[in-house]
């Protein structure tokens, strides 16, 4: 059913986009309880008592013809007409479809590291119960009263930055990788020919690096590893068995790599936890995507290397992992529209 401009009238009319290297996340609100004929993500919805909106959440591969086609679908473009104020752009592909978008509204492009700040800011202000969450085969919510700062934050999208917030306005990039989830995608289209980030994650599911990665058990030979456990079933060697095996099932080599993503990027985030004695260390972006494999992967890594350290820390997860830009753009978004309207 196509929509008309009265179903319009009940968006609230800005658009808030975090476009990075691969992917575009999409956030806006309506006016609450309004029934969307879209898809949504709607396990991520945001309903906050004090606001007469709520907030949905999108996700697609980089296009202009598919965000067309998602702003056509919520009902922000009606027979070629748009109903759009502002566009609130934020992320390293900001730049993309900056020409042909402006014909639907005004564009409004917001620093990236800020639209995280400002994304934090947001979920911080109103409290929004089962957001962050600790991970070991399972999810536990954290059930905070306090403030989450300080904290590190890891911010996985096709590269890795790794940022230190002091506070809901001190923050400072203190360091990240280019071995992320572009690295991931990447290797396993040239081992596997699968250019879906989706079905990527979903064969890491089948696989075993027990298969392809020399294990700590399996390089000790009986001496004790660095966390003195016989039977460490760390990663040792990644790879390390690929000269040994010449029929190597795919999702095998798919979840090697993710294990080889995750161990790289959870050790040099547990480093710059001990170097500014920040135990909180937060994990996201949208090469997590609250993926079962990928969150104990991380948790594996963290925990241990934590624990050679003789240490006690966990990684924290976020439960609007991937959308904390666009959350932030919106933030910016929301307050600039409220002033207007008062």
């Amino acid at each position: 059913m196509q929509n008309n401009p009265s179903f319009s009238q009940n968006l609230i009319p800005i658009v808030c986009l975090d476009i990075g290297g691969t992917l575009t996340k999409l956030t806006f609100a309506t006016k609450k309880g309004f029934c969307l004929k879209c898809q949504t993500k709607k396990e991520l919805k945001i309903v906050n008592e004090i606001e007469d909106y709520e907030i949905h959440f999108i996700s697609h591969p980089n296009s202009l013809d598919k965000l067309i086609e998602n702003l056509e679908g919520i009902g922000f473009i009606v027979d070629g007409k748009s109903y759009i104020q502002n566009f609130y752009i934020t992320g390293g592909g900001s730049f993309k479809y900056y020409d042909q978008i402006s014909n639907y509204g005004k564009i409004i492009r917001i620093n990236e590291f800020d639209a995280l700040k400002f994304g934090f800011k947001l979920l911080d202000s109103i409290k929004y119960k089962n957001t962050y969450f600790t991970f070991n085969n399972g999810i536990e919510y954290l059930q905070l009263t306090a403030s989450i700062y300080p904290f590190i934050l890891v911010n996985i999208g096709s590269g890795v930055s790794i940022l230190k917030f002091d506070n809901e306005d001190q923050f400072a990039r203190i360091s990240g990788t280019s071995l992320g989830g572009g690295m991931f995608l990447g290797l396993s289209h040239l081992f596997t020919g699968i250019n879906d980030f989706d079905e990527l994650l979903k064969m890491t599911k089948q696989g075993s690096n027990a298969h392809t990665d020399l294990l700590m058990d399996e390089v000790h030979l009986g001496f004790q590893s660095p966390t003195r456990n016989k039977n460490e079933k760390h990663v040792a060697v990644s790879m390390g068995k690929l000269d040994q095996n010449t029929n190597i099932n795919k999702s095998d080599l798919v979840k090697s790599l993710l294990y080889m993503t995750t161990y790289n990027i959870s050790q040099i985030a547990f480093l710059h936890s001990k170097l500014h004695n920040i135990e909180r260390v937060f994990f996201s972006g949208h090469f997590i995507r609250n993926h079962d494999e990928t969150l104990q992967c991380i948790n594996e890594a963290f925990s241990y290397f934590s624990k050679l350290d003789q240490q006690n820390r966990h990684p924290y997860f976020i439960k609007h992992d991937g959308f904390i830009g666009s959350l932030g753009s919106f933030w910016n978004g929301i307050q600039s529209f409220k002033q207007g309207n008062h």
